[in-house]
């Protein structure tokens, strides 16, 4: 389910070890795991509506519908409180599966797998008969510029008419590494292609990151 929203709705922040290639997305899978968990164990489903997901580029929203007690707040949440899950039958289920750890503590395990991960804890708002929490993704940073793309910037300023083939020799990575370089090279504006890929050259963008 992560690997599906991660895949198809976000974009991964793209850094290098060396020649890895590191994927690292706004939200912690494990915590949206949980809370999608969560929200089903807690699910009011004689509604007739499903949990519903949004994700956008720096924010994700989980809602369902649920029956709340009636003192219960969105700080009631984030404080030590009873387990009383709508679908125990869902709950033992998840919990005999290895999904989740205990009943009551969900909450607490998605905001310590928020701080470990380096955001903010999620966000609930708590209606009479539905609960959305928001996750909210950092602001990004700019990051300085890894090595496979220092090196490739360093080599097109010497002979902007290599190839890929030919950088990589250069700089002793492989080819689909310098690919990836360039890329970046081109999203920052640091250089641009001029003319075909085939007979073209690369050309260093004045004021380029």
């Amino acid at each position: 389910m992560q690997d599906f929203i991660n895949q198809e709705e976000l974009t991964a922040e793209i850094s290098y070890d060396n020649i890895t290639r590191i994927e690292h997305y706004p939200f912690p899978k494990d915590a949206v795991r949980e809370a999608v968990f969560n929200a089903l164990i807690h699910q009011d489903f004689s509604v007739g509506v499903p949990v519903q997901i949004s994700v956008y580029k720096d924010k994700l929203y989980i809602s369902n519908d649920c029956v709340f007690p009636v003192s219960w707040t969105a700080d009631t949440l984030m404080q030590k409180h009873r387990s009383l899950p709508h679908n125990p039958d869902i709950a033992n289920t998840f919990f005999r599966a290895g999904f989740i750890e205990s009943w009551g503590r969900g909450i607490e395990k998605i905001c310590n797998l928020c701080k470990e991960y380096g955001i903010a804890e999620p966000e609930y708002t708590v209606h009479p008969n539905d609960i959305m929490m928001m996750f909210k993704a950092n602001e990004p940073v700019n990051e300085p510029v890894n090595e496979p793309v220092k090196l490739v910037l360093a080599v097109i300023a010497d002979n902007p008419n290599l190839s890929k083939e030919k950088i990589a020799e250069k700089i002793g990575m492989s080819r689909a590494t310098v690919t990836r370089a360039l890329a970046k090279l081109v999203e920052i504006g640091a250089i641009q292609r001029v003319g075909s890929d085939k007979s073209g050259h690369w050309e260093i963008v004045e004021n380029g990151e």
